[in-house]
């Protein structure tokens, strides 16, 4: 190990310009866990980050269910939605806990397994559940707010995307 640190710092202390391949091969490391290429450390960084976001905002819902209830009735008390709410309520914090759940496991999945699958289900349940919102969102006429879901749609799209 010593040998391989000290043989890169003289390349790039002298400048011999060899590539990540030449120096690593196809693989490379952190914390001494191999990974099959950067766009993996992506897809485990895209999903942490979902996973903060979803799994809070669910369990928002399911430990404050009457304030969110009493905000969704209010926020959708002008359309049709409006009689279904408590269903609606438990369908997008099911998916929000199912999606990041998933994703957990993805993270675990990606280290043990060496594989991204489970990562890739869980961003389709998540991008299904910004669907969801998107609509109601729509629907209730608060474009301001449904705009705010489009940078979390195109980080899902970018990692399912960078699973080619």
């Amino acid at each position: 190990m010593k040998k391989r640190v000290y043989f890169i710092l003289c390349n790039l202390s002298f400048g011999n310009s060899l590539s990540v391949e030449q120096l690593y091969g196809d693989r490379i490391e952190l914390l001494g866990i191999p990974f099959k290429d950067p766009l993996v450390f992506c897809q485990i960084f895209i999903a942490l980050f979902l996973i903060i976001v979803f799994l809070q905002s669910s369990l928002d819902k399911i430990f404050d269910r009457k304030n969110n209830l009493a905000f969704f009735e209010s926020y959708f008390s002008k359309t049709h939605l409006k009689y279904f709410i408590p269903y609606l309520l438990t369908i997008i914090t099911v998916f929000e806990l199912v999606g990041a759940a998933t994703l957990i496991f993805g993270v675990y999945y990606a280290f043990t397994a060496k594989t991204t699958l489970w990562i890739f289900y869980g961003f389709v349940i998540l991008a299904v559940t910004i669907l969801f919102l998107l609509f109601g969102q729509r629907l209730a006429k608060d474009y301001v707010s449904a705009a705010d879901l489009v940078p979390y749609f195109m980080l899902i799209m970018l990692g399912i995307m960078s699973m080619y």
